[in-house]
Parts: structure tokens; sequence; C-alpha cells
């Protein structure tokens, strides 16, 4: 199997986490859920979904990717803010997502100075 696939079924895999997320935020929620993230559960559930069929579509999945990057960033902040203990499903998909587009694109892991001179 090819990193490329390998990166690819990573990322997949999170934006399918994020997807199933998404799914319960909007029509089954927990009371828990409802009770902490009050009238914005709708918009998040709107945003993960979004944020999953960018990535789904192959001309827009790097900037799917950078979304997801940034919304996980937002919920290890979250968590980390206002739950006790330690971020682990944030830091889980998260290090998922970072993994997996650096097989997908290795050139991501590159930098903004790659030695190629530009003039």
């Amino acid at each position: 199997m090819k990193k490329e696939t390998i990166g690819l079924i990573l990322v997949g895999l999170v934006g399918l986490a994020l997807f199933a997320s998404g799914m319960m935020k909007l029509f089954a929620p927990p009371p828990e859920v409802v009770e902490s993230m009050g009238s914005n559960l709708p918009l998040l559930a709107i945003v993960e979904i979004g944020t999953v069929v960018v990535m789904a579509i192959p001309r827009t999945r790097l900037l799917g990717i950078l979304l997801m990057a940034s919304y996980l960033g937002g919920v290890i902040a979250f968590e980390w803010l206002q739950m006790p203990g330690f971020p682990v499903a944030g830091v889980i998909l998260n290090t998922l997502l970072y993994v997996g587009a650096a097989l997908y694109r290795p050139w991501l892991t590159k930098g903004a100075y790659s030695g190629i001179p530009t003039a």
C-alpha cells in the first residue's frame, strides 16, 4: 500500500469521526452536550459536516484538512480550558490528521523554504 493511500485513509478516519460527531450534534444530541453548548450546537454541527464535505472533494481536500486541523485545535483548547483533564480525543484526532496529511502530501512537511531559490 502506498504512503499516499495510507495518508488518505488516516485523514478519512478523522473525517468520519467529525462527520459522526456533527450528525450526532444535529439529530440526537445528548442532554449534557445541549447543556454545555446551548444554542451554538447546530452551528457547530454544520461546521463539522462542512469541513468533512470540503475534505471529501479532491480539489479542495487540502483546504478541508486545514479546516479540520483548525477546528480540532479549537476542540483541544476548549477541552483544556473548560473540562478537567487532558483533551485526549482532540489530540488523538489531530495527530492522526497531521500524520495522514504528511503521508498524503509529503511536501507539506518541508516548510516555507525548501532550499530552491526563486530568483
